[in-house]
């Protein structure tokens, strides 16, 4: 049995002061053990249990998945097209309010089921011919690796995989590999913007540097972003980025967005084209607006979507971001000062995301995670990392740090 933990119990136990020892960043670490508002009791999370598992799939705000249901009901009690005729003007509502924040207009914005699917209709809607080059990194998802490989094999392109370090020490580092991978021949870059096993931040804008003169595509995955970090696409500098309401965001399932700039629009093509239920004028085709005709949808969805942005301006984003930052801080330092434990990843300001993966030489580490699960009802992710099995954790804004203690208890234990 786990029992609950305050935070001066965190204190007593020295868990933040054996991490300052170990050369780890006190002063953010200090603010994740601060006394915060009730943000859990704004999810549906059980009690006992203690969710370290965002970049999966994150628990949906309440008011989320309240409006997602009230939505429906009312769907299903009159599906007629006469109802239906508030979701193309629901849609717009919520492209303006996501390109709001994401620093892009509403016709940049196609709304689609997730990241995966975005991030296909940017790998198989842009044009290339034989012998054309796309680079790769070996911390992107199979969503787009996969594809990627497919469509390589199937028109004889080259597919360039670069190894990036996960104990990469600055952004130029990274930077420096991109360069040197780059030729005349290469057209497209595709980036997770945070790697989903590292959590490795890749240092897009800088890359961005290298590709915008030389007419290079740039993709950002922002699946493991898109929710948690304040983005301005624009000043990013890439051509498209996906993201997910079901991770990072504490939305709905099977809600996404594909961003593409405006004036690389004309090199993307959609990959489907079905009927426009959220068409409201045709030339709106001529827009973002054309990755998104995929047949019917749940378009009670766009409810909750809209009430998940509620939630999050309720909050904050840069309060969001803060805490998200500031609670992996507190992990991580706890990790680092973990007898037998090795955090694979790197630890550089800017670099180091909200997803960490310690490994225990010697030890079974699937074993390891069972125990998290069984004894203290912890979720968390298996993983592999820098060639080893890792436990991936992903903890959000509803992690506190009474759950870090509980997880420390049990590692100790091992």
């Amino acid at each position: 049995m786990v029992m609950q933990s305050s935070s001066s119990d965190i204190s007593r136990r020295g868990l933040l002061g054996a991490a300052a020892a170990a050369g780890a960043a006190l002063p953010l670490a200090a603010r994740a053990a601060q006394a915060w508002p009730d943000i859990r009791g704004q999810f549906l999370l059980a009690p006992d249990l203690r969710y370290f598992n965002a970049a999966n799939i994150g628990p949906a705000f309440r008011s989320a998945v309240a409006a997602h249901v009230r939505a429906t009901q009312e769907f299903q009690a009159n599906p007629s097209p006469q109802y239906r005729e508030k979701y193309p003007v629901e849609a717009d509502a919520l492209r303006v309010r996501i390109g709001k924040r994401l620093g892009v207009t509403a016709q940049e914005i196609a709304l689609v089921r997730n990241s995966s699917e975005a991030n296909t209709v940017a790998v198989r809607g842009l044009a290339l011919k034989e012998g054309d080059e796309v680079i790769l990194t070996d911390h992107n998802h199979p969503s787009t690796m996969e594809t990627w490989k497919l469509r390589a094999e199937r028109e004889q392109l080259v597919l360039k995989i670069l190894p990036v370090p996960v104990y990469a020490k600055s952004a130029q580092e990274v930077v420096d590999l991109f360069a040197a991978a780059i030729t005349p021949r290469t057209r497209a870059i595709f980036l997770s913007h945070m790697s989903n096993v590292s959590g490795l931040i890749f240092p897009i804008a800088e890359i961005a540097k290298l590709t915008r003169p030389r007419g290079i595509w740039l993709h950002g995955d922002g699946a493991q972003s898109f929710g948690w970090l304040q983005l301005d696409l624009a000043a990013l500098g890439v051509d498209s980025y996906s993201g997910s309401t079901h991770k990072w965001m504490m939305g709905p399932l099977e809600g996404g967005i594909l961003y593409v700039r405006r004036e690389s629009q004309p090199q993307l093509q959609p990959v489907m084209l079905s009927h426009g239920y959220w068409l409201t004028d045709p030339a709106n085709l001529q827009t973002a607006q054309k990755y998104e005709i995929l047949g019917q949808r749940d378009d009670p969805k766009l409810a909750a979507i809209a009430a998940t942005l509620d939630a999050h301006e309720a909050i904050g984003e840069a309060e969001v971001e803060r805490r998200t930052f500031s609670v992996a801080a507190a992990m991580r330092d706890m990790l680092l000062a973990l007898p037998g434990a090795k955090l694979i990843g790197t630890t550089t300001p800017g670099l180091a995301g909200p997803v960490l993966t310690p490994t225990f030489p010697g030890k079974d580490v699937a074993a390891i995670r069972q125990m998290l699960w069984t004894k203290g009802r912890i979720v968390v992710a298996g993983s592999k990392a820098d060639g080893q099995p890792t436990i991936r954790f992903s903890p959000h804004i509803y992690n506190g740090p009474d759950d870090i203690a509980a997880v420390a208890d049990l590692l100790r234990s091992v």
